[in-house]
């Protein structure tokens, strides 16, 4: 387990302010020119200096070629704030050529959702940084709302500033097994999770907080995926569990929804579980804040 030390100090990076240099990266799928748009746009708006990195795309040069162009980008001190363009795939290949050693001193905000859960699970278990699974800054299928937008620039200003998660469109969470429980936030999208299962960057949920989202898996296979979880012990290990957003997860006219799924699986579990917190594969996600330190508290997830 966790001391009680690592729980209560988790290692943030400097909130952004005006004049700060960011860096627009794509270690998955590659930029597009609307993409590269709508991110520069936003962030000049809050008075950040734009720059965008070499192509590091999958298939956009050899593993090896593409980590170092993402080494180029978090070695450079003047990227205080690093934004990953969306998902898509690509990001496992890279993790062992990562210089978190750079990561570690630098310390720049890391954004990213998706694919990017593979990086995120890495730099947290090998810096404790915290780094941040918020919303891309455009998409052409669910492209976030402002609201959304705005709230994720806010936090990246404010790391570490206590706040209540309350979704957006004023859905409350549901409790799945009631509880309290404080710890560090863990996870990201369940394929990529899955995925990790027995390498050096498997999931550590030793007292961590697993917070779990997903885009068109069909139900069966979210309850394998979980089943795995379980059977590897990691929901012993666990504090509790949010569920966040499952995304285009049921299949219509099917029985067994992908939330049925989740109840089934978890629903024997002794921590506290929390679902329908809004984050992930959505047009309004919650910013979470991984390697962060979170209280679940019945139905209210509190970051501080």
């Amino acid at each position: 387990m966790e001391s009680k030390e690592e729980k209560l100090n988790p290692i943030y990076p400097e909130g952004l302010k005006a004049g700060d240099q960011v860096c627009i990266i794509d270690p998955a799928n590659a930029f597009t020119e609307k993409a590269l748009d709508a991110a520069t746009s936003h962030l000049e708006a809050r008075g950040l200096n734009v720059t965008v990195s070499e192509d590091m795309a999958f298939r956009r040069g050899t593993p090896k070629e593409r980590a170092e162009k993402f080494n180029r980008v978090i070695e450079d001190p003047n990227n205080r704030g690093i934004f990953c363009i969306w998902g898509g795939y690509g990001t496992i290949p890279l993790l062992d050529k990562i210089n978190y050693d750079a990561l570690s001193k630098n310390r720049p905000v890391f954004t990213g959702f998706s694919d990017i859960t593979a990086m995120h699970l890495a730099i947290g278990q090998n810096t404790g940084l915290v780094t941040y699974h918020g919303p891309s800054f455009f998409s052409t299928s669910r492209q976030p709302t402002e609201t959304a937008l705005c709230n994720f620039l806010d936090v990246l200003a404010s790391p570490g500033k206590e706040r209540e998660l309350k979704n957006f469109n004023g859905e409350a969470f549901a409790v799945l097994k009631e509880g309290v429980c404080e710890g560090r936030i863990a996870g990201g999208n369940m394929t990529l999770v899955s995925r990790l299962m027995g390498t050096p960057y498997e999931i550590d949920a030793r007292g961590k907080i697993l917070f779990l989202e997903e885009v068109g898996e069909k139900p069966y296979r979210l309850h394998g995926m979980l089943y795995q979880l379980i059977l590897a012990g990691k929901f012993e290990e666990a504090a509790g569990v949010i569920i966040g957003s499952l995304t285009d997860c049921d299949i219509e006219g099917r029985p067994g929804s992908a939330e049925a799924m989740v109840r089934e699986v978890l629903g024997d579990l002794q921590i506290p579980v929390v679902l329908n917190v809004r984050a992930g594969h959505i047009k309004d996600p919650l910013t979470i804040p991984m390697n962060g330190l979170a209280k679940i508290d019945g139905a209210r997830v509190i970051l501080s």
